[in-house]
């Protein structure tokens, strides 16, 4: 990360020359007006004062030593007075050549920002509080822009790879079409339409997660039994499973407790999701359970089958976009490799977090979304 220093070279802006101007325009008018009050308001006062005190006579003697007085205290305001201004000036062009400096190193990372390098330092200025907190500010806001120019880099490197794959099968068959290789039968429109369906539903699921990380999808916040919310997850994907020959149950445990702030909209996206997910990795024969656990501080839903399972080094990885397990073995799948990262973000939206488990191939696999009963402000 390159790092903008605030020792450059630096040359008057007119902003520093404005600042200069207004400070001695200060210190002038001021010593003017010392001047003035010292010399021709001084010597009256003094006068008024000897003759209130009863000192008359006296003072009628002082009278013709006004003029001296006032050529005394004249020269001793210009001898204190002219250093005096000239340290002051000394002081003001090294504030004002560091608040200028300082500014000079926003400017310039702002031009670095606005074109498109997002590694830019801003250092700290050594002027106070206000300014750290402001070079902290800039370095965080460049910090966010490089994630999000990131995440949009690797989210279209990622969208071109996911649709290659669809694209391929679709121009080979057209091109077997027309070699007269493939027939325009049942089985080559089904083909066709079934990686028609994978891209639409790759645009769609892209649609959805961006606008979740976007914070874009409105949340209808409301309280939630957690409980029936899995209840009802689990009735909708009972025939599903029926037809695999795959058993699902729902369960609850811990005290009785109040609901839950969460949109059950939204919830009930992220428990679609992980119900399909784990009906896509279970065999026949398998199972998958839907448990809620009630605590005090917080409510945890955990999905659980005893399908596949997640090796170690895939378990990191399972909510990255379009990422697959043993992806050549599930090439058929039609899933667009986004249903997990979708629900992530809905979860974390929600104030909560979506953790995987597994003990490895062969072992099954389980997703645990936990709300606390307290929400993260959002």
């Amino acid at each position: 990360m390159s790092s903008i220093q605030n020792d450059r070279v630096w040359s008057w802006g007119p902003l520093t020359v404005r600042l200069m101007l207004a400070q001695t325009a200060v210190l002038v008018i001021g010593l003017i007006i010392v001047v003035a009050t010292a010399v021709l308001v001084g010597p009256s006062m003094f006068y008024h004062e000897l003759v209130e005190a009863g000192h008359a006579y006296e003072a009628t003697g002082l009278v013709h030593l006004e003029d001296a007085f006032r050529s005394v205290i004249l020269t001793a305001l210009v001898i204190g007075g002219l250093p005096a201004l000239f340290i002051a000036g000394l002081l003001s062009f090294y504030l004002y050549r560091t608040i200028g400096r300082s500014l000079s190193s926003f400017s310039t990372a702002a031009k670095e920002v606005a074109a498109g390098n997002y590694e830019v330092d801003v250092t700290s200025t050594k002027l106070g509080p206000e300014f750290d907190s402001l070079a902290t500010s800039f370095n965080d806001m460049a910090t966010r822009l490089a994630a999000v120019d990131n995440t949009r880099r690797q989210l279209l490197a990622d969208l071109a790879h996911e649709m290659r794959t669809p694209l391929a099968s679709l121009k080979g068959h057209l091109e077997g079409i027309e070699d007269g290789v493939v027939e325009w039968d049942a089985r080559t429109i089904g083909i066709f339409n079934a990686q028609i369906a994978r891209m639409e539903r790759l645009a769609r699921d892209i649609r959805q997660l961006t606008a979740d990380e976007e914070a874009t999808a409105k949340l209808q916040l409301t309280l939630q039994d957690p409980g029936a919310l899995a209840a009802q997850a689990v009735a909708a994907i009972e025939p599903a499973a029926a037809d695999k020959n795959i058993t699902v149950a729902a369960s609850s445990a811990g005290p009785l407790s109040t609901p839950v702030p969460l949109d059950p909209e939204r919830m009930g996206q992220v428990l679609g999701n992980l119900l399909e997910n784990a009906l896509g990795h279970t065999p026949p024969g398998g199972a998958i359970t839907v448990h809620t656990e009630n605590t005090p501080d917080a409510v945890t839903i955990t999905v659980t089958d005893t399908g596949e399972g997640i090796s170690p080094e895939n378990l990191q990885n399972v909510f990255a976009r379009f990422y697959r397990v043993e992806t050549g073995r599930e090439a058929h799948r039609a899933g667009s490799g986004l249903g997990l990262a979708i629900s992530k973000s809905l979860v974390e939206a929600q104030g909560g977090t979506l953790e995987a488990t597994s003990d490895g191939l062969g072992h099954g696999a389980s997703f645990h979304i936990r709300i606390p009963r307290t929400p993260a402000p959002q």
